[in-house]
């Protein structure tokens, strides 16, 4: 009838595609800069800095602990590079929201094809690291 608005139109699966591939960008970037943080040897930073839900599930002391248990017996990262980033809108458990998981290829001086899985969350305007695997 009259005063009807339109819809806007759906959005292309060429544009989301676009905003996601934004979105993973720019978690990928974060990922790398907090692996690097971690690379340093700077644990208790690198927990500082993740996300909310991180920081809930794992003490501080916890985390530092653990870590160089977990990447001391790699030795020294050489070199990393992205293999595939994947957004996803939610995740098990977790609310609605912008979640990127990024997996890296990378060569330590102990182990030179270990995999480094990083799941990123959008949060407080930036993106905050959730989960580390290696």
């Amino acid at each position: 009838g009259p005063g009807t608005t339109p819809l806007p139109p759906a959005q292309t699966e060429a544009q989301k595609t676009d905003a996601q591939a934004t979105k993973e960008l720019a978690a990928r970037a974060a990922a790398e800069k907090w692996l690097a943080i971690i690379d340093a040897g700077d644990y208790g930073k690198a927990w500082d800095q993740s996300a909310k839900a991180f920081r809930e599930n794992v003490k501080r002391e916890q985390w530092v602990e653990s870590l160089p248990k977990t990447r001391g017996a790699l030795g020294a990262a050489k070199s990393r590079t992205v293999e595939v980033s994947s957004f996803k809108p939610s995740l098990p458990g977790m609310p609605a929201g912008d979640y990127v998981t990024v997996r890296f290829s990378t060569n330590f001086e102990k182990k030179s094809d270990a995999q480094e899985l990083v799941t990123l969350v959008y949060e407080d305007g930036a993106w905050r690291p959730l989960g580390y695997g290696v």
